[in-house]
């Protein structure tokens, strides 16, 4: 799994609604990065359905563009591109989708593995952010990765076969990611939700011991001490600490910030405590005694550096 032959690949995750934007806004325009605009969703999907890799051997060359822009949910780098993704910002024109299809369409074969058609999207990705073979970036791949599915450990035993991977996830306070989630699924499960969130701390070790190297970054952390979290991310990374990569942008400008995308540029420290006043007192004490100790963040605003 760590052959030093295979090149190198970040894998960068949270689960939706977890902080994963954070993270990346504040690695954005890194030198030592091949870092996507926006959430890459194509391994994601291949990692959880056999039917697709299956349909993928299928494909003949000709048709494989359409494929992988089906993985895309879609197209959803054609729209990150053309500036129409809801939750995407300063990403337009970001990507040389031409290259990338031109990548797939000539080296995809029918016949073809799990392996090569992951190797296909990570090398025509990286294309397509204008990697020409001879540079040392390092490659990126960017997602939600959901604990129901299981996509930390399958995506990165994917990636594993053909890069020599390390991980950087996202840990949020599970009363804090609920309250997030709860925007958009207000009919969410509390029993099952805590399950997953536990699952998700078990597969961050699971990538340790079978993928690589990798390190839990905590939400609050990287909204409070930006500067030692971003160390420690660029420690495992092996890439070099900057005091630009203090500052959230996307595309080089100040973005929205946190995983709640509350309508302000940079980081918003609120985003830390603001479950506490939309919580009921019962659901956070359900949340904490459901959930691994180790995932609650019990400090304050007002304590933060200390």
């Amino acid at each position: 799994m760590k052959d030093s032959n295979r090149p190198p690949l970040l894998i960068l995750g949270a689960p939706p609604r977890g902080g994963n934007h954070l993270l990346r806004g504040l690695l954005d325009g890194h030198p030592e990065l091949l870092l996507p605009p926006d959430e890459d969703y194509a391994i994601r999907h291949l990692a959880r359905s056999a039917p697709l890799r299956w349909l993928g051997a299928l494909t003949s060359p000709a048709g494989a563009p359409a494929f992988y822009r089906r993985l895309q949910k879609g197209g959803h780098l054609e729209r990150v591109n053309s500036d129409l993704a809801a939750e995407s910002f300063g990403t337009a024109g970001s990507l040389d989708l031409e290259c990338y299809y031109d990548y797939i369409r000539s080296h995809h074969r029918r016949g073809i593995g799990a392996d090569e058609l992951v190797r296909n999207h990570v090398e025509g990705m990286s294309r397509a952010l204008g990697f020409d073979g001879s540079d040392a970036r390092m490659r990126v791949y960017f997602c939600a990765l959901q604990p129901s599915n299981r996509d930390l450990i399958r995506v990165g035993r994917l990636l594993a076969r053909s890069y020599s991977v390390r991980g950087v996830f996202v840990v949020r306070d599970p009363r804090a990611h609920l309250s997030s989630k709860l925007v958009r699924n207000p009919g969410l499960a509390l029993g099952r939700y805590c399950r997953r969130q536990n699952r998700y701390v078990e597969e961050i070790d699971a990538f340790r011991r079978e993928c690589g190297p990798a390190v839990s970054v905590r939400f609050e952390e990287l909204v409070l001490d930006t500067e030692a979290a971003i160390r420690r991310v660029c420690e495992v990374a092996g890439i070099a600490f900057s005091e630009d990569l203090l500052d959230y942008t996307q595309g080089g400008k100040p973005s929205r910030s946190n995983s709640s995308f509350a309508a302000r540029d940079g980081i918003d420290s609120a985003a830390v405590t603001r479950y506490r006043e939309m919580l009921p007192a019962e659901i956070s004490d359900y949340v904490e005694r459901h959930c691994r100790v180790e995932l609650l963040w019990r400090g304050s605003l007002e304590n933060a550096s200390g």
